[in-house]
């Protein structure tokens, strides 16, 4: 739930709830930047930290990010973008309430006003619990840049909370062209409102196209654990859409088929997340025990890169 009660914080208090959240004692600057440097190391943390594996930011990257905001805070403590990107950091802290806050001050300033990614962002964390406020923020943010296809996305979200599923499915076709079908998050979101409209064929056929989009993303970038969690969820996309079927009573013997064949592929593709959570555990061992690392330890390490594809 979103906490109505949190006031607007100060960065500088910000930066160190951001810590607390992580058990880290805030790490002040080690020189003095000018603000656009400082901005420029900023947002580049961020944007690093919001590539990594979906779902999980490591603490390290917080505490990059922290050193940098507190960076430029130090410079500059007025910078009109401080709010955006603390917004965007207590985001990806998980925490919501305070997130939408900073982002809601930002947008009430000269220059968060027109930035579009703000309205977005902004949508994106009302979206859940409060699918008419996303709307408007969605609607600004396209306003500012027609045709983005998160934005029509995002649309399409709320319209299917709101319960109007012809406007949802119309939204998720537009962002679909409008994204040249190669982002698999909005063509997945396609799949489910043609589920949602029992329009079987086209809901198969769409969802097939995310399974083929992750699967080409886990080629791409071998032995990354992102790419591999989102086509876990592209299987359980199919998984869903072949269990509506059966529930509708609309299934052939083709369908129970196919289902059994996925929730085969899905565990394996759930196998391959637990050597990636595996990894994480030796990768802290040997950090914890550097420059001592035992020899088991290191072995182990290596054993299970390999596995995940980081051969080199």
């Amino acid at each position: 739930m979103i906490r109505r009660n949190v006031r607007f914080l100060t960065p500088l208090f910000v930066s160190a709830i951001v810590c607390h959240v992580f058990g880290q004692e805030p790490t002040p600057p080690d020189a003095k930047p000018s603000p656009e440097v400082a901005l420029r190391a900023a947002v580049e943390a961020i944007e690093q930290a919001e590539q990594q594996d979906e779902g999980v930011v490591l603490p390290t990257a917080m505490e990059e990010i922290n050193r940098r905001l507190t960076t430029l805070q130090g410079v500059d403590p007025t910078h009109p973008w401080l709010s955006y990107l603390y917004g965007r950091a207590y985001a990806l802290a998980g925490r919501t309430g305070d997130a939408i806050d900073h982002l809601r001050k930002f947008v009430e300033t000269r220059e968060g006003r027109n930035e579009w990614q703000a309205h977005r962002r902004l949508g994106d964390l009302f979206v859940a619990e409060f699918p008419r406020l996303a709307k408007a923020s969605y609607d600004k943010a396209l306003a500012l840049k027609a045709g983005e296809p998160t934005a029509l996305m995002g649309l399409s979200t709320c319209a299917y909370k709101t319960g109007d599923v012809d406007e949802a499915l119309r939204l998720a076709q537009q962002a679909v062209d409008s994204d040249g079908r190669q982002t698999v998050r909005i063509v997945g979101h396609l799949a489910r409102m043609f589920t949602a409209k029992q329009q079987w064929a086209d809901a198969d056929r769409t969802a097939v196209l995310a399974m083929e989009l992750a699967e080409a993303a886990v080629r791409k970038r071998p032995g990354v654990r992102g790419p591999v969690q989102t086509l876990e969820a592209q299987y359980d996309l199919l998984a869903d859409l072949l269990h509506a079927r059966i529930k509708e009573k609309v299934a052939g013997a083709e369908d129970f088929v196919r289902l059994a064949g996925f929730i085969r592929k899905r565990n394996d593709v759930a196998a391959r997340l637990a050597l990636h959570d595996a990894l994480r555990v030796l990768e802290l061992g040997v950090k914890s025990t550097a420059p001592n690392t035992p020899a088991r330890l290191q072995e182990q390490y290596a054993v299970t890169l390999a596995e995940v594809g980081r051969t080199e």
